[in-house]
């Protein structure tokens, strides 16, 4: 199982499927879900057989296979893990891909290390404040009584990650969710740590700075990062593309299997 070194002397674990050889996509997950959480996406991804890719998919520090630093940290650290990640299997460029937390982890990546970003996807991300629209109370509080935090809420997961339309079926749906949760889940310190991260996360007024083509998407019924956020987001980076998509919640790739090879195509990045 490959592992670098992050700052600060810290292991991250992370993933590596397909060829060295052919283009390289990041896959970052979000608040203390480890890089199992993207399903089969990164295999689909790899096998691919039209455009096959080079697939790394990280632990973000805290959780997975990864080291829990002893200090707090912040999401331009996190940044550093994945650039630390592209120096370790020497890859230059990547298309970097993140949802939720995994958006500001790749945001920060644009901004610290624009020179290793061919193309960037953003999901059910924000800005941070002042720029960003803050979830619901409603909202804020399922995501503490949910598996995220408390692992074992399922209407509470249900309400934060699935549209309405699709609450009836949240026990099938989320069946995989939970027992990944059941089989690692996160220490409560590295649940504060990446918190902290998230609550120090600001991005609006540097975003103009992104030279990376972008596209940025937000399911229609987010009710934990409102879709206004995404609007806000591709309205300050040059050139970004924005797609809502209709009947989808905050977990945009459960639903819409075919969101991220639909956004790698709207980029122009087939190898």
């Amino acid at each position: 199982m490959p592992y670098t070194l992050g700052p600060g002397e810290h292991r991250i674990h992370f993933r590596e499927l397909g060829a060295a050889s052919r283009p390289t996509i990041v896959l970052i997950q979000g608040l203390t879900l480890d890089g199992r959480f993207w399903f089969d996406l990164p295999q689909r991804l790899a096998k691919d057989p039209e455009h096959p890719w080079h697939v790394l998919v990280p632990d973000n520090r805290g959780v997975g296979l990864s080291d829990l630093p002893g200090r707090p940290w912040t999401m331009a650290d996190m940044a550093d893990d994945v650039a630390a990640m592209l120096d370790a299997v020497d890859v230059r460029q990547a298309v970097v891909v993140g949802i939720s937390m995994g958006g500001m982890i790749a945001q920060q990546v644009a901004l610290r290390h624009p020179e290793r970003v061919a193309g960037l996807i953003l999901m059910a991300t924000w800005p941070g404040l002042p720029y960003g629209k803050l979830p619901p109370l409603r909202s804020l509080g399922d995501l503490v009584g949910s598996s995220v935090v408390q692992r074992g809420n399922m209407d509470a997961v249900a309400r934060l990650i699935l549209p309405d339309s699709r609450r009836d079926d949240a026990r099938e749906l989320l069946r995989g969710w939970f027992g990944l949760m059941r089989e690692r889940p996160p220490q409560r310190q590295a649940v504060l740590g990446q918190l902290g991260a998230i609550a120090s996360h600001s991005t609006g007024h540097r975003l103009g700075r992104i030279q990376a083509p972008t596209r940025v998407i937000t399911g229609a019924e987010d009710r934990l990062i409102p879709p206004i956020n995404a609007e806000r987001l591709a309205a300050r980076i040059p050139g970004a593309g924005l797609e809502i998509v209709p009947d989808v919640a905050h977990a945009i790739p459960l639903l819409d299997r075919s969101v991220v090879h639909r956004n790698l195509a709207a980029l122009g990045m087939w190898g």
